[in-house]
């Protein structure tokens, strides 16, 4: 775990330029302070939100930044007793947020003025929403006169060029005419002003790509799951092709906000095809569930590329957002990255490199922002290996059983009176166990349960082993490697040590090694390891009318037929066993009297293969 110990604080301690978020509100604004803890989506109404699993987790989260109890009228009342500003900076501070971009554009109410996040975030930015700013405008009227399109343009470029939910497939040939009649349904429609007219939110929105090129500056693309009127199949960003394709809009930098959820895909593979376009993803999204949010980050960086995405807060209203979007955007990402390194799909550095690329890198170079360090001297908040039951990766250890060599000799290749190797029993061992205690101390076994034969779990009556004592269990870490079928899982092989860390008498792996060095010193003999792997086929056939299984066939001794009927089930076998690099040496069958119709696989074991290379002899296993 140790490994991953740099990772973990990389993601802690890294700052965040949170690149969209919203106002935050006065203590007596109206807006509900319930919405804080649970997102608002579709039909989910506030007074079901204390019922939602993201409710619970949220204000437990919060509850203990304020060191409350657990109550949500406790927090209020530590909101009520820090002050407003105070309660925000524990916020921001734990949320270690240095850069802060605030889309003003939503109504709220008693909404605090840019000027005023000042005091909590050094570095303070404003989004400008298009849409809102022709709203304003229309708001406004025009003096006494009608309005023309003419000169709402016109005033409409000046506000643009002051400041230093239509759906995505915009119409880039919409004619003047047809923006004309679409800002007259707008004035018919009265106040308040709503830009619906299709046509005439093109027309703006092209016109504003226009003065933001020339500005040089980035276009935010913003849709929507909380808005009734919006069109999901309108959302999605593949409707954007026709204005990526569009040669006057080529040199624009896109960014799609929330990476478009729920088209996630659709957005990772526009930022992989096209040089403007990039991706903003913020973590209150309507997912609570944490699997579905990592399988979401999963989902981006899998395709787009690793400088195009950006993370959010998606902070709202109440500072306690911001906190708790910043701190599920660096568990989510821990998670995922943790995943990665695991997997051996990214070093370690390269997931440390995608943490400060994703957090604040690729916002400062995209905004050409700069901040310096605010919080080097302040713990970072904790987090916590992403242990999950469901995917619990394991390490397996195999530990040897031993019989009487008496009783056994004819099963083993040497005569001796040590025990002798006859198979293997599995160990599973779950990861934080292993690496917290297996890995350095192994696990005990008692000398006991060495008595117990291969045949049943009876105990041997002759044997010289005391009744009393244990051994250790200890991994070979030179040996570990990783099931080819069971990604989040893992083998090693393991030596049976005594307290003083030397080489049990009666380890059998120590025994190989012994003989196989005789062999090798003495006689110049080198045994490589074969694998045998012998199993039966079953069929399901109908008995009475119910289903039951049967054995594949039921050929004689040394029957061709056998390999015949089973040829293409053997086929499909050999050809997977190729694909994890296993040589197959020979297939058989087998007619034995106590083990009819038996099939047997013979593979050559090699580097890499399932289990590590070892010169020591031939081992038999049965499936």
């Amino acid at each position: 775990m140790e490994n991953f110990e740099e990772l973990k604080r990389a993601v802690e301690s890294v700052e965040m330029v949170d690149a969209h978020a919203h106002n935050i509100v006065a203590l007596d604004s109206n807006v509900p302070f319930l919405s804080c803890f649970s997102e608002s989506v579709g039909g989910k109404t506030l007074s079901d939100s204390p019922n939602s699993a993201d409710f619970k987790v949220n204000l437990n989260e919060i509850c203990e930044l304020y060191g409350s109890s657990l109550s949500l009228d406790a927090v209020e009342e530590s909101r009520r007793c820090l002050g407003l500003e105070a309660s925000a900076a524990v916020c921001f501070k734990a949320a270690r947020i240095v850069i802060l971009l605030i889309d003003d554009g939503i109504k709220l109410d008693k909404k605090l003025d840019i000027k005023w996040h000042e005091r909590l975030v050094p570095t303070v930015g404003r989004i400008l929403q298009v849409e809102h700013v022709a709203e304003n405008i229309l708001e406004k009227g025009s003096n006494g006169k009608s309005w023309t399109l003419s000169s709402f343009m016109e005033t409409f470029t000046k506000e643009l060029k002051s400041y230093p939910l239509n759906g995505l497939a915009i119409n880039t040939k919409v004619t003047q005419k047809e923006a004309e009649e679409g800002l007259n349904d707008i004035l018919c429609a009265g106040k308040p002003v709503r830009i619906s007219n299709k046509n005439f939110s093109d027309y703006i929105f092209m016109h504003a790509l226009e003065v933001a090129q020339n500005f040089n500056l980035p276009m935010q693309i913003y849709t929507s799951l909380e808005e009734k009127d919006l069109d999901l199949r309108i959302g999605n960003p593949l409707n954007l092709r026709n204005l990526l394709e569009d040669s006057r809009f080529t040199k624009n930098r896109l960014v799609l906000l929330h990476a478009s959820f729920p088209f996630l895909k659709e957005a990772s593979y526009l930022a992989s095809v096209y040089p403007q376009v990039y991706l903003d993803f913020g973590l209150r999204i309507p997912k609570p569930n944490f699997n579905g949010l990592v399988s979401s980050v999963k989902e981006i960086l899998d395709l787009a590329p690793i400088n195009k995405v950006m993370i959010n807060s998606s902070g709202i209203a109440f500072a306690e957002t911001f906190y708790l979007g910043a701190k599920k955007a660096r568990e989510v990402v821990f998670n995922v990255l943790w995943d990665a390194c695991v997997h051996d799909d990214l070093s370690i550095t390269e997931a440390i490199a995608i943490v400060k690329a994703n957090f604040a890198e690729n916002a400062k170079k995209f905004y050409k922002l700069d901040a310096s360090s605010r919080y080097s001297d302040v713990e970072p908040q904790s987090l916590s290996y992403p242990f999950r039951k469901e995917e619990l990766p394991l390490f397996t250890l195999f530990d040897i059983k031993y019989v009487n060599s008496k009783q056994i000799k004819q099963n083993v290749f040497f005569e001796t009176p040590l025990p002798n190797l006859k198979w293997f029993s599995t160990n599973v061992v779950p990861q934080h166990r292993y690496y917290s205690c297996v890995k350095k101390h192994g696990v005990g076994l008692t000398i006991e349960c060495m008595r117990l034969s291969s045949i049943s779990d009876d105990l041997c009556e002759e044997h010289s082993l005391p009744s009393s004592g244990e051994v250790r269990v200890v991994p070979d870490l030179s040996t570990k490697c990783k099931i080819p079928w069971a990604r989040n899982q893992e083998m090693v092989l393991a030596d049976l040590l005594t307290e003083s860390g030397k080489a049990w008498q009666y380890c059998p792996r120590d025994v190989l090694r012994i003989f196989s060095r005789i062999l090798e010193d003495e006689f110049g003999l080198v045994m490589n390891v074969g694998i045998e792997v012998e199993f039966y086929l079953f069929k399901s056939v109908l008995k009475d009318g119910k289903e039951t299984w049967a054995r594949i066939d039921k050929t004689s001794y040394c029957s061709t037929t056998a390999i015949d009927v089973a040829s293409l089930v053997l086929q499909e076998i050999v050809a997977s066993l190729h694909s994890f690099n296993i040589l197959v040496e020979q297939v058989s069958f087998h007619f034995l009297q106590l083990l009819p119709n038996l099939y047997c696989i013979s593979c050559l074991l090699i580097r890499g293969n399932l289990m590590p290379e070892i010169k020591c002899g031939t081992i038999e296993s049965c499936v």
